[in-house]
């Protein structure tokens, strides 16, 4: 269908290109197409892509409406659930629904093998573990995704997170400054805006846990113009 084809054409590139806003957008449009046409499948990617980018702007609400559409879809075309549960699984621990994202997270690897799913699925529960206060389990959990080869620029940048806030609980500012930077660095190379503001706020926590107050302010200074250039008036 070429109207489609098209609104999932642009919001794909919207998206490369870290327009977040645009692609929801685009998105919204491509659903509407499909749900017109009452295709399952591609009802189920529009609103799954929708969930996605709600995710990423922090608008956990909205996602959760676009990724039960997604979820319906999908079971009804008969489509792998992994990307699914995945996001649902991140969206419970966003909302502090820690039980309900790890067994989400167990439910991905019976329905997946797929190394990138085990690579996230591992952030994901080191990331519950770093929130319990448990740095043990945490590190644990980042040994389980550094075995695994990934090159996706956000996928690495969740990695430095993770060992960011695991460093902060072994009480290394230092070292966890420099993998906030890192994060932030990936961030802004995969176009993540939003996780690169938010980055490099984290790490001028760190920073200013270690005593250096000039990296602190100037992380902060960094992340408080690209957030407000962004609209995120609150943050």
């Amino acid at each position: 269908d070429k109207e489609l084809s098209r609104n999932n054409n642009l919001a794909r590139v919207a998206f490369e290109n870290g327009s977040t806003a645009n692609a929801i957008d685009l998105y919204g449009k491509a659903l509407q197409r499909a749900r017109a046409m009452d295709d399952a499948t591609e009802i189920g990617n529009a609103a799954y892509n929708l969930a996605l980018c709600h995710v990423i702007l922090g608008q956990l609400d909205q996602a959760s409406v676009s990724l039960a559409e997604a979820k319906t879809a999908f079971k009804r075309s008969g489509g792998n659930p992994a990307d699914v549960l995945l996001l649902e699984a991140t969206i419970a621990q966003r909302q502090g629904k820690r039980e309900q994202s790890l067994s989400l997270a167990d439910q991905v690897l019976s329905a997946s093998p797929d190394e990138s799913h085990r690579f996230q699925v591992a952030l994901l529960k080191g990331t519950i573990a770093c929130e319990q206060g448990d740095a043990a389990r945490a590190r644990a959990a980042l040994a389980e995704a550094e075995k695994i080869r990934v090159t996706n620029p956000t996928l690495l940048a969740a990695k430095e997170r993770l060992a960011g806030n695991i460093f902060l609980l072994e009480k290394k500012p230092v070292e966890a400054a420099a993998a906030f930077d890192r994060a932030g660095a990936l961030y802004q190379k995969a176009k993540r805006w939003r996780d690169m503001a938010l980055a490099l706020r984290r790490a001028a926590e760190a920073y200013r846990a270690a005593g250096d107050t000039e990296r602190a302010e100037d992380r902060l200074l960094r992340a408080q113009r690209s957030l407000a250039a962004q609209g995120e008036k609150a943050e």
